[in-house]
């Protein structure tokens, strides 16, 4: 799945499953967050969120972000996954559970020796076929829990908190297109608040 990032030629092949990321804050609260019911997020980029691991961490690196703006706390960003490729048994994505994706934004693009894989950082190993499925790629936790609309809302309800509006474009604070903002970009403002985060 890393061959997304850089590559010259893909295989074709088959992905089913979602990803849930859980936003925790350093009051205690956990908020789970399902990045395709984002309203806020074009249709044409929601379906590479999901499936596309550098995609998925630059959505991270935005969503850390929509925080900051907010004002609110954040400690981790923790995915929750569950995928089948190519009929393969159905296992975790991301992960492990405890990794924390606010670790690798702003690092993944790096070549080697800066960067590498995130194969047993970030990302699980692909099981092998006849191994038993771990998970079910077919209902996430988000929908099987709650409905739609809450998911919707508990979106609407972070980007107003951070001053950004939904008319027949995305609005930032100051006005302006919000997708000329480079919000997934990990600039010094960003890259303190990150900072500040591991040291509290």
């Amino acid at each position: 799945e890393e061959g997304h990032l850089h590559a010259w030629h893909m295989k074709l092949r088959t992905k089913r499953g979602w990803v849930n990321l859980m936003a925790e804050e350093a009051n205690g609260d956990k908020f789970l967050y399902r990045p395709t019911a984002d309203p806020f997020v074009a249709s044409g980029q929601l379906d590479k969120i999901e499936v596309r691991p550098h995609a998925l961490l630059l959505y991270t690196a935005a969503f850390a972000r929509i925080h900051m703006m907010a004002g609110r706390n954040l400690t981790a960003i923790r995915p929750l996954s569950c995928f089948s490729l190519n009929g393969r048994p159905s296992a975790p994505l991301y992960g492990p559970p405890n990794v924390d994706l606010l670790d690798y934004v702003g690092s993944y693009e790096l070549i080697p020796p800066f960067g590498g894989s995130a194969v047993g950082k970030w990302l699980t190993p692909m099981p092998a076929y006849g191994e038993s499925s771990l998970c079910d790629n077919r209902h996430d936790m988000v929908h099987s829990s709650n409905d739609g609309m809450a998911q919707i809302n508990a979106f609407v309800a972070l980007y107003k908190q951070a001053g950004i509006k939904q008319m027949h474009k995305v609005v930032a604070p100051d006005g302006t297109p919000a997708y000329t903002k480079g919000w997934y970009k990990v600039d010094a403002e960003l890259a303190a608040w990150l900072d500040s985060r591991r040291k509290s």
